[in-house]
């Protein structure tokens, strides 16, 4: 025979309200951990991004370094441009892909002629190489403001893709939202090369 306690009308309010406690403590650590490990995910794709870029940054930086020690027997020309504050004609923007295409053509022809006005014969002999920094997300949504690119967060980006492709040599890098991005890329780069 055991002893039997019965409880009182208190100490069953007392352990419902340390159970309610518990249970309600419980639930309030799973959404913070839920929250902490979304937090988590968003902090590893980040990562991942970063990664990629830095990783595409080192190679074309070794491209160039190559390049430019090849120099003599390989010269080449480099145009550094803003993408921020130099804009392609609103009819090639709006053309998305097959904008990009054409922009890459008309700048090529350009910097041909450029050349040839004052290098002469030399100007056969120079590759050309375009790097246009911009920050893509900023400049994608002003230019949906205007009605010249669709609401997408990087609607522009057709355009900067087949203007990478339709060169060998000429880039449309997103420097990505901080301020200034493009000029500090210009800068880094013109101070590697130069």
């Amino acid at each position: 025979m055991y002893p039997h306690t019965v409880l009182g009308d208190t100490d069953i309010q007392a352990l419902d309200g340390d159970l309610t406690s518990i249970v309600h403590a419980n639930q309030q650590h799973h959404e913070n951990l839920q929250g902490l490990l979304q937090k988590f995910q968003g902090l590893l794709e980040s990562y991942n991004r970063l990664k990629s870029d830095y990783e595409e940054e080192k190679e074309a930086r070794e491209k160039y370094k190559k390049m430019a020690r090849g120099q003599e027997r390989n010269p080449f020309v480099l145009f550094l441009v803003d993408g921020d504050g130099y804009l392609f004609k609103e009819h090639l923007i709006r053309a998305g892909a097959d904008g990009g295409i054409t922009a890459a053509n008309l700048l090529s022809d350009y910097i041909k002629n450029y050349l040839q006005s004052n290098l002469g014969g030399q100007a056969d002999q120079c590759r050309i190489m375009v790097r246009i920094y911009a920050n893509v997300l900023g400049l994608s949504k002003s230019l949906a403001r205007v009605g010249l690119v669709g609401n997408e967060a990087r609607s522009l980006s057709p355009f900067t893709s087949s203007f990478t492709r339709s060169e060998d040599l000429f880039d449309y890098v997103d420097a990505g939202d901080k301020k200034e991005g493009a000029d500090h890329k210009i800068r880094g780069l013109n101070v590697e090369i130069g």
